[in-house]
């Protein structure tokens, strides 16, 4: 990682070379006039050696400026990298230190038939974690390449929804309520949506719990359908909102962290809108939360 002092070497060279510049300008234009030369050809030399040194010091700072704009990102870019080794790191840990301890005490102990079923089924539940992570990291990287496949099809949206809602109150154990709509066929591939709508709502839970649940509201127009999803929790810093749906970011420091994750749900939403031609992104609400919008073309 770029450290601080890298930052203050590069800030200090160009200020030199500047003053250098600058310097050697002045000395220029000194000789110049002390030459036996006429005041008309003076003047020509001294015009050139401004607009000459112009361009040289417009072309410097945009120099430096692209030095400062490459280090800081290559800084925000290595911050990332390691919050996303912290994360994956403790996320691959703690499925496999579970699933080896389960399966550990099984053959250990003499335990009855229902406390065996107890164990498989918990150890078999981290397995299904740890497939899931390496799937997200998968999905990210195919997204990135565009190399995603799309099988696109019918799907009726009301019906859809009910299924995955469903499925994801009784995992979460959270009231999630839809707003009454018209169904409406939507052409799309079933999977790549339900991973953006699962990534919406796992987020919304992980970071906006509160007891007042979500909300998830469905509305058209002639060219797309838009479905909200709106928490009530402590909503987003400002600050964070630019750095919402770029990969390995968090909300939380890793090395402080008490909430699950990689950094690349939000990425790996926005990216699948994208793939089946919609968009992803976050409104401004009243009050408390953060609501996400799927826009999703739609022909009728």
């Amino acid at each position: 990682m770029l450290k601080k002092p890298t930052t203050v070497f590069v800030y200090l060279l160009g200020a030199y070379v500047l003053i250098q510049f600058l310097w050697w300008g002045y000395h220029l234009i000194d000789l110049t006039r002390a030459s036996e030369h006429t005041d008309q050809d003076v003047s020509k030399r001294i015009v050139m050696i401004i607009g000459e040194g112009s361009v040289f010091l417009i072309l410097l700072l945009f120099g430096l400026w692209k030095i400062k704009r490459s280090i800081k990102k290559e800084i925000q870019m290595a911050r990332q990298q390691h919050n996303f080794m912290l994360s994956v790191t403790h996320e691959l840990k703690t499925p496999l230190a579970a699933t080896k301890l389960y399966l550990q005490t099984i053959q250990k102990h003499n335990l009855p038939e229902e406390k065996q079923a107890e164990l498989i089924r918990k150890a078999l539940d981290e397995s299904s974690r740890l497939e899931t992570l390496v799937e997200q990291i998968l999905t990210a990287s195919r997204l990135e390449q565009q190399t995603l496949p799309r099988l696109m099809t019918s799907i009726s949206l009301k019906e859809f929804l009910g299924h995955l809602i469903a499925i994801q109150e009784k995992r979460f154990n959270i009231s999630i309520r839809v707003n009454d709509f018209e169904d409406i066929q939507l052409e799309t591939d079933p999977l790549i949506f339900t991973n953006i709508l699962n990534n919406l709502l796992e987020n919304g839970y992980k970071y906006g719990y509160s007891e007042q649940g979500m909300d998830l509201t469905v509305s058209k127009d002639s060219h797309a359908v838009f479905i909200d999803i709106r928490d009530y929790g402590k909503g987003i810093p400002l600050e964070q909102q630019d750095l919402l749906f770029k990969k390995f970011n968090r909300l939380e420091n890793e090395e402080t962290r008490t909430t699950k994750g990689t950094g690349l749900g939000l990425f790996i939403a926005r990216e699948c809108a994208r793939t089946l031609g919609g968009n992803l992104r976050l409104l401004k609400v009243d009050g408390p939360g953060a609501c996400f919008q799927i826009q999703m073309p739609y022909d009728k």
